[in-house]
């Protein structure tokens, strides 16, 4: 038996990060030819956007993808950014799980796994080296370094093949990277609506792009401000759990497991303090590294028991709904627009996040299917669309709740709508490291339909006062089309010339027009038009029409024949 047990175990491996997902790559997101495109451009555009805020640069992007065979890409990708220092570009795009995102802060990256996971990929669909141009400033001095190397996945680090100075003229990244068996793609789900969305939840970067075609889009920020940084904060008491608080105690240097937790905790007192030792009974002047499970466990389950402050919710920056307003308008030139920022709440009792929304209705609203306008949801957490995933989505399942018809949409799927909405937070709860979709906290779900109905209430309006402002036109329209007609048969009826009527009927008509062309009409006219309108209705019904009381359908009681002979008899009286 004992040998057979060392059989089976001479085969036992230890798997670096960079062998799991070369493995694994689909964990990364890496599933799908449009997809696999369409998160390289996701990680690039994210990483060179943090690099730019973080050191006070409106971000600038220029991409160019060309298509050197079938599935098989050219990606160059650069931005105005900080640079990166040269001592640590390979570990930027070599190794997995490094980076500066492991804060309890509102990152749109959370895993440093972005970068060296597009590397990663290059690497095994083209078996090419990353090219590497950075230009950063050392002190007063610009200095640039270009570089060509590969990822040690069995080392998870990089492999210097070629480095050379690079003269510059100002600081940033330009990465040029390989692909095979990926697609680029104008759908819904490809790398061109993914910039396109960008640049709704970033008003003020400015992207341009040539696809494979040669076609150069220039997407333009819409707003110029530099967003404020979000700080990082103290993770909550409520959010904690037992392996947390043995993990603080293993690498800290306080003394007391008192101090400890006053000061890695939010909203943590000594008043606080005090009442835990009353409710567990544990001495917290106890030295950290003396904590046990069990009264780690039992310090988590009292905190349940106890009533603290919101958690604190100066780390959380959201868009804002100025700007998700700049950003909508600027891409899909709506007829009407809504946007809102709810206050934060807390999910799972201690977590807080900020739910943004949009409403855009008409103009390039929505996408377009088969040649028939749709609507569309675009999900964003942290400023980062989600373009994958949408299914299993906490926003999908929030949307798709609201009974929409209440709000005068018959038909969601039909109609020329774009629904956006925003989840900040410092720790979103992704259902997987593709960081795709959000689990259905029911707190976020909640808070999803809460700002999507008060937003769809304005549209209400809107649709409410277009359809009345046509029908209005519409009822114009018909006494223009048939009034004419019943003053010259009234004339040769009467035997007289036919009036002058063009003043009078353009007076009726006119407040109708002028509302549909966006004028203004004097309140005398609107009088005078009413008056009109009521003494046209008594001379239509005299002459055998009918009139509805929305005056927007006229109706002969009988037919001409009958209507006629009795008022020639009326006549002859």
């Amino acid at each position: 038996m004992s040998q057979q047990a060392n059989e089976l175990f001479e085969n036992f491996q230890e798997l670096t990060p960079s062998e799991f997902f070369r493995k694994n790559k689909q964990m990364l997101g890496f599933s799908g030819k449009i997809r696999s495109l369409t998160i390289v451009f996701h990680e690039l555009i994210t990483n060179s956007f943090d690099a730019a805020e973080e050191a006070g640069i409106l971000p600038e992007i220029k991409i160019d993808l060309k298509r050197l065979g079938k599935e098989h890409y050219i990606l160059t990708h650069s931005d105005n950014g900080p640079g990166i220092p040269e001592d640590y570009i390979m570990q930027v795009y070599c190794t997995m799980f490094a980076g500066s995102k492991f804060r309890n802060i509102q990152s749109r990256g959370q895993q440093g796994l972005g970068c060296s996971g597009c590397v990663l990929l290059s690497q095994m669909t083209t078996g090419e080296p990353a090219r590497v141009i950075s230009c950063y400033e050392d002190g007063d001095e610009l200095k640039g370094v270009k570089m060509k190397f590969k990822m040690d996945v069995k080392k998870n680090k990089g492999m210097l093949m070629e480095k050379e100075e690079y003269k510059g003229d100002h600081t940033g990244v330009c990465i040029e990277l390989q692909f095979k068996e990926v697609s680029y793609s104008m759908a819904e789900q490809g790398a061109f609506e993914y910039i396109r969305r960008t640049m709704i939840g970033n008003p003020h970067a400015k992207i341009i792009f040539r696809d494979p075609s040669g076609h150069k889009y220039i997407f333009k920020r819409a707003a110029e401000i530099v967003p404020v940084l979000p700080q990082e904060v103290l993770p909550h008491p409520k959010g904690v759990t037992a392996d947390d608080l043995i993990f603080m105690a293993k690498h800290t240097d306080k003394r007391r497991f008192k101090s400890l937790l006053t000061s890695s905790l939010s909203r943590m007192s000594n008043k606080r303090i005090d009442e835990i030792e009353e409710i567990t009974g544990i001495d917290l002047n106890k030295r950290p590294k003396d904590m046990k499970w069990e009264e780690a466990e039992a310090i988590v389950d009292a905190f349940s028991k106890m009533k603290f402050m919101a958690p604190p919710t100066s780390g959380l920056i959201p868009i804002g709904s100025e700007q998700i307003e700049k950003g909508m308008k600027q891409i899909l030139k709506p007829e009407f627009i809504a946007t809102l920022t709810r206050k934060p709440v807390t999910y799972r009792g201690g977590v807080a996040f900020i739910v943004e929304a949009g409403i855009a209705y008409g103009g390039d609203s929505g996408r377009i299917v088969n040649d028939q306008k749709k609507s569309e949801i675009m999900r964003f957490a942290n400023r980062v669309p989600l373009s994958f995933d949408q299914g299993s989505c906490a926003i999908t399942e929030a949307l798709k709740s609201v009974d929409w018809r209440r709000y005068g949409l018959k038909d969601l799927d039909n109609t020329p709508l774009t629904l956006f909405v925003n989840i900040i937070s410092t720790q979103v709860p992704y259902l997987s490291t593709g960081k795709q979709s959000i689990a259905p906290e029911p707190e976020i779900v909640q808070e999803v339909r809460q700002a999507t109905m008060k937003l769809a209430r304005k549209l209400q309006k809107h649709i409410r006062a277009k359809r009345a402002e046509k029908e209005k036109a519409m009822r114009s329209k018909i006494f223009e089309d048939y009034v004419p007609a019943i003053i010259e048969e009234s004339a040769k009826l009467a035997e007289t010339e036919v009036p002058e009527y063009q003043e009078i009927l353009a007076k009726v008509t006119k407040r109708a027009l002028a509302e549909l062309l966006g004028e203004k009409v004097d309140d005398d006219d609107e009088i005078i038009e009413e008056d009109i309108e009521d003494s046209l209705v008594e001379e239509l019904d005299e002459f055998g029409y009918k009139v509805d009381d929305e005056h927007s359908n006229i109706k002969k009681i009988e037919d001409e024949q009958t209507t006629f002979e009795d008022n020639t008899n009326l006549d002859e009286e």
